[in-house]
């Protein structure tokens, strides 16, 4: 038999015989498994603004908490996701894997959903930042921002986010799947930006890259939970800095766990201080500092620093007190709406494609497919 025609019969049967967890690549390339044995994330409230989160998905029975909704979703606890994507953050984040199921880079943390889309599945840059603000006045430890606008930024959004920073909770976003510069609110002082990467370790063609790229982490065919009304078996596969940026909130988490009197500037250190260049030496546009190494961030041991390092140095002055960090950001004009571009940052081809448009104008919506899932995989009936 021919090798390709070959290759068409064996590989479905190779990856039916696999679990889900099996097929979550990622946790291999980051010796996820070693890191979890140093810490599991327990004791950690990781917010996800997002189009919500299923609570009733076996994978994160107990591990999400009720949280809250804004736009359309107002009124409610960000348990419920129509969309789909929310709960895929929250997988790649805390998922448990019961039988065979989707496992997150930290299953002891507790998710807290925030439902930030109206009935489009839309965002819009004033609800975001009430979701950041909602979050760090909730017990959030980090915040994860699967999301972002192509636009500038506004002052209400710097202002949420230096409100967080002040919060003493570490902010993790995606950079953008648009191949173009980072969006916001991860081109914002103090916010690891993520760029994503394939399974070579080399940066993903379609990731948004610049300046403010701060770490890197896969990007590529990552595997995780679905409500069952979005695929039926429960689970989905999807290309994007979506899922760098969950995952990159997960190792946060490990991170805090551990070292629980830890504040945030100091574990933003230690993700940045301890992650694998994947370039020339130092930080470069493409994958920041390098990708993202959950057992070093664990594990290395860094004097305090003084403050987040991911913030500009307060200029001194004799006549005027030190600024705030508001003051620190560089703030552009409020862009009116009919400007605004924004996108949610999780995508992927292949079949089952969904392509639309997020938040208040055109905008990339997240692409997944549904990973084969074998009979070992059926998930129990959902609490």
């Amino acid at each position: 038999m021919p090798l390709l025609p070959a290759l068409a019969v064996v590989l479905p049967l190779l990856l039916a015989a696999q679990t889900i967890e099996e097929q979550e690549w990622h946790l291999d390339a980051l010796d996820v498994y070693s890191a979890q044995d140093q810490s599991r994330g327990d004791g950690v409230i990781v917010a996800v603004i997002d189009s919500g989160v299923d609570a009733t998905h076996p994978d994160l029975a107990g591990r999400v908490l009720p949280g809250t909704g804004f736009g359309s979703s107002k009124g409610t606890d960000g348990t419920t996701d129509v969309d789909g994507h929310g709960t895929g953050m929250a997988g790649i984040i805390a998922a448990n894997s019961r039988n065979g199921g989707a496992l997150g880079i930290a299953p002891g943390a507790k998710i807290l959903p925030i439902a930030s889309a109206d009935e489009k599945e839309q965002f819009a840059l004033d609800v975001v930042a009430e979701s950041i603000r909602w979050a760090s006045d909730h017990g959030a430890k980090v915040i994860n921002m699967s999301l972002g606008f192509s636009s500038s930024m506004t002052p209400s959004l710097v202002k949420a986010v230096n409100y967080a920073i002040e919060k003493d909770i570490v902010l993790v976003a995606a950079t953008g799947n648009e191949g173009k510069e980072v969006s916001a609110p991860a081109n914002i002082a103090g916010v690891i930006a993520v760029a994503g990467t394939n399974r070579e370790g080399k940066p993903w063609k379609s990731s948004n890259v610049g300046t403010d790229t701060v770490l890197a982490a896969p990007a590529v065919s990552i595997v995780t939970t679905a409500p069952e009304s979005v695929y039926s078996s429960g689970y989905a596969e999807m290309d994007g800095t979506s899922a760098a940026s969950a995952i990159v909130s997960g190792v946060a988490a490990l991170v805090r766990a551990k070292h629980p009197q830890m504040p945030a500037k100091d574990v933003v250190n230690a993700l940045i201080k301890t992650a694998q260049d994947l370039a020339d030496p130092g930080r470069d546009e493409a994958t920041g500092f390098g990708m993202v190494n959950p057992m070093g961030a664990l594990t290395a041991q860094f004097p305090p620093v003084a403050r987040n390092p991911l913030l500009p140095e307060p200029k001194p002055s004799t006549t005027q007190p030190t600024p705030t960090l508001a003051a620190q950001q560089p703030v552009q004009p409020v862009v009116e709406m009919k400007d605004r571009l924004p996108f949610v940052a999780g995508v992927a081809g292949g079949t089952a494609l969904m392509t639309g448009l997020l938040i208040a104008l055109p905008a990339i919506r997240s692409r997944r497919r549904e990973p084969v899932v074998s009979a070992r995989d059926t998930p129990p009936t959902p609490w």
